[in-house]
């Protein structure tokens, strides 16, 4: 990648990642590509160098949010690790890249009723497949005798709610950081897994 191509593609992540914040901030519809550029000092014209629209603007903090967790899910996946550590690294890593990327992931988690439906098959499908890679390792789990016998798709459901729900709550002044939350989640969501002795 040129130098150009490098700056052009930070300034398109830049623009991401504001837009982002301003429409967890101030929600989709009341956040504008006049306020993006403002917040960036760019031209608002600058910003249509990188995007078509504003709806364009929501689906990339969708799809850069999922892509990010999926690429990650897949490092994880791919790994020389037990299937309860897999697990464990999982959820560590969603709760990172929740509090990490707070503005891009309360997007991704709270405003997917605002993509058009073209935009919402693709992120749908990503979420799916993203909690799949969950339900996969709770699944073999129990197959490996690992976890108790349970239903994993509504384990999958809570452990998924749990992690989603931080930014409701998180606050950096709190007495946790996001690497010790993240360890407190990973051993509290898969501890009732785990067979009884």
């Amino acid at each position: 990648m040129s130098f150009r191509e490098e700056r052009a593609a930070e300034r398109k992540m830049n623009i991401i990642k504001v837009a982002a914040k301003l429409f967890s901030e101030k929600g989709y519809h009341d956040a504008t590509l006049e306020d993006i550029a403002r917040n960036l000092k760019y031209t608002k014209g600058s910003i249509y160098y990188y995007i078509n629209s504003k709806q364009e603007l929501l689906f990339q903090c969708h799809e850069l949010a999922m892509d990010m967790l999926i690429n990650r899910m897949q490092e994880i996946m791919a790994a020389d690790w037990p299937v309860e550590v897999k697990l464990k690294e999982g959820i560590k890593a969603h709760i990172e890249m929740v509090v990490g990327e707070m503005s891009l992931v309360t997007v991704a988690l709270g405003q997917e009723f605002e993509l058009e439906d073209n935009y919402r098959q693709i992120i749908v499908a990503k979420r799916d497949r993203y909690e799949r890679y969950f339900r996969q390792l709770v699944d073999e789990g129990i197959e490996k005798g690992v976890f108790r016998p349970l239903a994993s798709k509504m384990a999958v459901f809570i452990i998924m709610g749990a992690m989603n729900w931080i930014p409701r709550w998180y606050s950096e002044k709190g007495s946790m950081n996001r690497e010790e939350i993240a360890e407190f989640f990973a051993d509290y969501l898969v501890r009732p897994l785990f067979k009884k002795d």
